[in-house]
């Protein structure tokens, strides 16, 4: 799984890259950023299933600098475990649980937010779906996960496949009463 963990710790220090350049006032340095991170996900995933300039990352190219009298440096995402699974339709794939791309003073930095599915596309690593929290309305509670509505139609997280193994990384808090948990679960 090394491997995928570094892949993946590539991607979130590529997205961490993407926001801190937002509002670097260097509007071709923040695009390039952008173009190669996109590049690590199936274009169904990277460009937000041409449905608009809108990312599965939550960030998309400028055409104009945005202005900051505080810039933000964002460090990456936590990756808290990887597993993986056997696959139907790509073979292996792994599921990394991240945090949000919150500060570290925030919470919510400290908890599960998303997961990347990666998979093998044309013997190269890509992000193949996303999964995030999902929410009761009513009450707030986190009840389990959902895919993202740029998630390829062939691939459904409630059936990943078969379990094959989990390397766990470092705790999250359990904020939420679903991090810890989710964190701990083998399957």
């Amino acid at each position: 799984m090394e491997e995928i963990k570094q892949f993946i710790e590539k991607l979130l220090a590529k997205e961490a890259e993407c926001w801190t350049r937002l509002d670097s006032n260097d509007l071709d340095a923040f695009n390039q950023s952008v173009r190669e991170l996109h590049k690590m996900a199936i274009d169904r995933v990277g460009k937000g299933l041409g449905i608009s300039e809108r990312t599965d990352f939550g960030i998309f190219e400028r055409s104009e600098k945005e202005r900051t009298e505080n810039p933000i440096i964002y460090k990456p995402r936590h990756l808290y475990k990887i597993s993986n699974y056997k696959n139907a339709i790509y073979g292996d794939i792994w599921v990394a649980y991240v945090s949000s791309t919150t500060t570290d003073s925030d919470p919510k930095s400290k908890t599960i937010f998303e997961a990347f599915i990666i998979g093998e596309v044309e013997n190269e690593l890509k992000v193949i779906g996303t999964m995030t929290k999902y929410k009761n309305r009513s009450t707030m509670v986190v009840i389990g996960w959902k895919a993202s509505i740029y998630n390829p139609s062939d691939l459904d997280i409630k059936k990943l496949g078969k379990f094959v193994a989990t390397e766990r990384f470092i705790e999250p808090g359990n904020y939420d009463n679903f991090s810890l948990n989710e964190y701990l679960k083998d399957i």
